[in-house]
């Protein structure tokens, strides 16, 4: 090896200059440490490599939820202008649509209430014709017109995704009009269906039911030579009332629920037949709940249990209008009865309204997870609430679950959600002292939204806000579960520009 003597000023030059390389010690990319001590990246945000140069990073725009204490992370050479997720986290999300128990887009609610318009409605749809379902391929629901019945395709954000429309019989045929009475999705073995019933156009005789299968997507199978399938299930000539429909735990039979005479033509009872998804009779037309003197049946709800029994519900009005009994019967397949009948008497002032709701094997046997949802009021404050009777054949008692203070009635919705009970209701108040907006007199009604979880208090949705400007026809509330922890609930406002399908999206304790 040769030496080589570097003078004396050119020795102290160089060393200056490697001295300075060291202190460096990082990428090319990184600025010089001229400002104090190193520090972290502060905030658990993906880097490129690399320190951020011993300068503190500037805190996030955004403090609260879990972009507490977040800094800008160092992202290509530089701190981020507008902090991302690389600098508040993986828990972040611009637009919060998780249900986890944080806040996740930081704006200090945690898992908030998304609400909605699906769409404007060419007219007020009824309790009766207000169903939905939720299958694979969306949450679909019915709106009935005069002459058609409108099946909405909804996505898990209740967005609006497809209309399909099923045209009454005398739309396709060009026979007589009558009226759509009722409309309701159910589950068949053969996958979702529409059954609904017409009476005259004068609501008189006769009474007739169908069943339409969908598709998947909720259109009617057409027929090749035109038209579209359907399946006659009920006429009766001299009948005119509403109906109501179960579908067996196999999806292959249908049991009907209808009443049958008038007060011109006693005697009123509750009737019922059972038939296959094709409408082949499997049980002739029977009487169910026979009437009596001074005392009109009404049909109130019936669902199939899991042991293949059928459970209905009616109500007796006592002539007066003094009050109400609602009767609760089991019947077999072959809708004879099986044990004892139970009752529960309630004010007509208020109709009670009971809804059967199973709630599925989680809470027991088939005669242990049925409940009895209704509403009750008496004296002496008349206060309107909602009432929940389980163990309906152990002796279970009517119990309170939710409170709408006078002079507000409650117009409810209930949903089975993995043996959880689900409540959601409209209550709403008219003060008819006052001028009827546009002239309209089923315009002018206010009202709020509310659910309850079971087990837990009662929540009034978008309490923060205004009334809902609601229809004198907004009786009804449909929920469905969207994904797990987030629940849907649809509903009907009204104002003088029109009327709609609202929606509201939130997450369950």
């Amino acid at each position: 090896m040769t030496r080589q003597w570097i003078p004396a000023g050119w020795g102290l030059l160089l060393l200056v200059m490697v001295t300075a390389g060291c202190r460096s010690g990082g990428s090319k990319d990184e600025p010089l440490d001229d400002a104090g001590p190193a520090v972290a990246d502060a905030g658990p945000g993906e880097a490129d490599g690399g320190s951020d140069a011993g300068v503190d990073p500037l805190a996030c725009e955004k403090q609260q939820g879990v972009c507490a204490g977040a800094r800008r992370a160092w992202v290509d050479g530089a701190y981020e202008q507008e902090c991302t997720g690389r600098s508040y986290g993986t828990a972040y999300e611009a637009a919060e649509t998780r249900c986890d128990g944080l806040d996740n887009d930081c704006d200090g609610v945690t898992d908030p209430e998304v609400r909605s318009r699906v769409t404007r409605l060419d007219a007020p749809s009824f309790a009766s014709n207000a169903s939905s379902f939720k299958t694979a391929h969306g949450v679909f629901m019915t709106v009935a017109s005069l002459d058609e019945v409108r099946i909405l395709r909804l996505d898990s954000e209740l967005v609006l995704q497809a209309t399909t429309r099923v045209p009454m019989p005398w739309r396709r045929t060009g026979g007589t009009p009558e009226a759509l009475y009722r409309t309701q999705l159910v589950r068949t073995a053969n996958g979702l269906a529409l059954y609904y019933s017409t009476v005259a156009r004068n609501q008189g005789a006769p009474l007739r039911a169908y069943l339409v299968p969908l598709d998947d997507l909720g259109a009617p199978i057409p027929l090749a030579e035109g038209g579209l399938v359907e399946y006659p299930l009920l006429d009766r000539s001299l009948d005119n009332e509403s109906t109501r429909v179960a579908t067996s735990p196999t999806g292959d039979r249908l049991v009907i629920l209808w009443r049958s005479g008038s007060p011109q033509s006693l005697p009123l009872e509750v009737m019922g037949t059972v038939t296959d998804v094709q409408g082949q009779v499997l049980t002739a037309p029977k009487v169910l709940f026979k009437g009596e003197r001074n005392i009109s049946p009404r049909l109130a709800s019936v669902i199939w249990l899991r042991n293949g029994e059928v459970l209905a519900a009616m109500i007796d009005v006592r002539h007066g209008n003094l009050d109400e009994v609602v009767r609760l019967r089991r019947f077999d397949a072959n809708l004879d009865p099986i044990g004892e009948e139970r009752s529960f008497e309630t004010p007509a002032q208020f109709p009670a309204m009971p809804l059967l709701v199973d709630l599925g094997s989680t809470r027991g046997g088939p005669l242990e997870s049925p409940v009895l949802v209704m509403r009750m009021a008496g004296a002496p404050d008349w206060t309107r609430r909602i009432q929940v009777v389980q163990n309906l054949f152990q002796g279970g008692v009517p119990e309170d679950w939710a409170v709408t203070p006078p002079p507000h009635v409650a117009w409810f919705g209930a949903l089975a959600d993995e043996g959880v009970l689900r409540l959601g209701w409209l209550s709403y108040y008219k003060d008819f002292s006052a001028p009827s907006p546009g002239g309209n007199i089923n315009l002018g009604w206010s009202g709020r939204l509310s659910t309850l979880d079971e087990g837990h208090a009662q929540v009034e949705r978008f309490a923060e806000s205004e009334p809902l400007s609601l229809s004198g026809y907004s009786q009804w509330v449909l929920m469905e579960k969207l994904e797990p922890r987030r629940m849907g609930a649809l509903y009907m406002t009204a104002t003088t520009d029109g009327t709609f399908l609202d929606a509201v999206r939130y997450c369950t304790p």
